[in-house]
């Protein structure tokens, strides 16, 4: 079987199913991230990477080369990122169709983070439409068309489409909304935010089942993981990254150890139960440090 349908099939079981988010930096060389990888022995323990696309508008290098890279050094699926950002729909439905004999088929569909919060002032976003468009691209590639029902022509293997949710908001209405409207719009799997709390974590699965059910479709949700090591790290999770929610508890004991020199022991410690915990309501994680492989490799091990 091949190796891009082989992760569908575990991420649609009842095993567990690991991914690891790698944002490329803003380097000609990705051999001292490969090192790691290799050094950490990561990926024995995960089942697919996803390359970021310029996350914040900054520059960083190329999501699609990232992603064949991972995917030839390694021979993992890689899940690439577009954005609606910095491609109108024609650029977009072409790399597309160029990823797909490159057997890049994995397509985490973004609206994309603001020029103006990046570090190319001189760039201008494209937004074309959000990633409920791309979606919908995805979908009529499926179909051997393109966005305007013109025949595509050659032999071609499916797309599977994925889209990201925040994990909160003070609106929980227009938080299912989003989630019925990507699963109604072809997402095969939906990753989260960060979730720390584990009350969230059954509702937005509870959220997803219920969609599926009314829906007939097969969306799988996907828990973000993202370990927090210092207090620094939680006050810039709850102060800002819209749409994750750091329980109190977590910042007041953060905070402690921060005035106790015992930040990455802490850290660890309660970054690891809740990893347990959240498997144990479902064992499909997307794994997240800023590239800092040595902590993830810390958790997957127990540490």
């Amino acid at each position: 079987m091949n190796k891009i349908e082989n992760f569908i099939q575990i991420l649609k079981s009842n095993e567990k199913c690991f991914t690891y988010e790698f944002s490329a930096p803003p380097s000609f060389s990705l051999d001292t991230f490969f090192d790691a990888l290799q050094q950490e022995n990561l990926v024995s323990k995960i089942h697919a990477f996803i390359c970021t696309d310029s996350p914040l508008a900054k520059l960083k290098h190329n999501a699609i080369l990232a992603s064949l890279k991972l995917q030839n050094a390694f021979n993992l699926p890689s899940i690439t990122t577009i954005s609606m950002r910095d491609r109108n729909t024609l650029a977009i439905q072409s790399e597309l169709i160029g990823m797909n004999s490159l057997d890049l088929r994995l397509i985490l569909a973004l609206t994309g983070d603001p020029i103006r919060h990046g570090n190319q002032p001189q760039a201008k976003g494209v937004f074309e439409g959000n990633s409920l468009l791309l979606l919908k691209i995805i979908q009529q590639l499926n179909q051997a068309k393109d966005i305007n029902n013109h025949p595509i022509q050659g032999d071609f293997k499916p797309f599977y489409a994925f889209s990201v949710l925040n994990s909160y908001s003070n609106k929980k209405e227009n938080l299912y909304k989003k989630m019925q409207e990507k699963i109604q719009n072809g997402a095969s799997a939906i990753i989260t935010q960060p979730i720390y709390d584990l009350d969230i974590a059954q509702e937005l699965l509870q959220w997803c089942d219920k969609i599926n059910q009314e829906s007939s479709t097969n969306c799988t949700l996907i828990f973000g993981f993202f370990p927090i090591t210092s207090y620094k790290t939680a006050l810039f999770l709850h102060n800002k990254l819209p749409g994750v929610f750091i329980p109190q508890s977590w910042l007041e004991t953060m905070e402690k150890a921060s005035h106790n020199n015992t930040e990455l022991e802490i850290g660890l410690e309660k970054s690891q139960r809740l990893f347990e915990n959240l498997c144990k309501i479902q064992a499909k994680i997307h794994l997240m440090s800023s590239n800092k492989v040595d902590i993830i490799g810390k958790i997957l091990n127990g540490r």
